[in-house]
């Protein structure tokens, strides 16, 4: 860090890739505000790739490549040590430089926003990521669906599963157990036996989570029959319940 900046100091530009090793170095050793305030300091616009020469276009495009994963780093720092407003900050810093995030960084900024229970910003994420033409995935409306679920708003996991299927992008184990969640979560255990038939018929496999949430969702409907059912249904798919299944 003290290199790059008495290089910066001495009227030279670091490319890219210093900048990007540096940070990297940073976000590794979870020192991810230390990283983020090295990108503010010497900045990435303007880098140069080669030592006092133009860059030649692969150069360039591998330093832009780096700085993009640096972000990206940076992001998923932020997001694991529970800071989603630094991370949509670097998210910001990333388009100021001219960079377009990739779908899986929105997809990082999300799951942060999600994870502690800030659903509006991941709300907001995801609405950037589709007002810039980035496509999202199933994993995006994995988290987005997480993030409702999270915070009780069930009345909009529906609204969301179905622009989903608007777009073509299949739902996944993860994307019907996440709904079952939402559901059981609010107290609308119907609602969860819905989603739970409609991902049989689709042919989606439940893994070990789908059916413990299951079980919960018939206890709280006081159908104990029911929930016995799925847990036999369970052990029958060959899928070992765990202790919080047992409980």
């Amino acid at each position: 860090e003290k290199v790059l900046q008495r290089i910066a100091n001495a009227g030279y530009r670091p490319t890219a890739l210093d900048v990007s090793a540096v940070s990297g170095a940073f976000v590794q050793q979870q020192q991810a505000h230390r990283a983020l305030e090295l990108f503010r300091l010497i900045g990435v616009a303007g880098t140069k790739s080669e030592r006092g020469s133009a860059a030649p276009t692969e150069n360039h495009d591998d330093s832009r490549a780096a700085t993009i994963d640096t972000f990206h780093s940076l992001v998923h720092c932020f997001g694991e040590v529970g800071e989603p407003g630094e991370a949509l900050k670097v998210l910001q810093a990333m388009q100021s430089e001219g960079l377009q995030p990739r779908a899986d960084t929105y997809n990082l900024v999300i799951n942060a926003c999600a994870q502690s229970g800030d659903c509006d910003r991941a709300v907001e994420a995801f609405n950037d990521m589709q007002r810039r033409g980035i496509r999202p995935n199933a994993g995006t409306f994995n988290r987005v669906i997480y993030a409702f679920g999270a915070v009780g708003r069930s009345d909009k996991v529906m609204d969301v599963f179905h622009v989903m299927q608007r777009l073509g992008i299949e739902p996944t184990v993860v994307t019907y157990t996440s709904m079952v969640n939402a559901f059981v979560q609010s107290n609308q255990p119907d609602k969860a036996v819905e989603v739970f038939q409609l991902m049989q018929q689709q042919g989606i496999r439940p893994d070990e989570v789908t059916y413990t949430s299951m079980i919960n969702a018939f206890v709280q409907s006081n159908q104990p029959d029911k929930a016995v059912e799925v847990f036999l249904l369970m052990q029958q798919q060959g899928i070992p319940p765990d202790e919080v299944t047992c409980n």
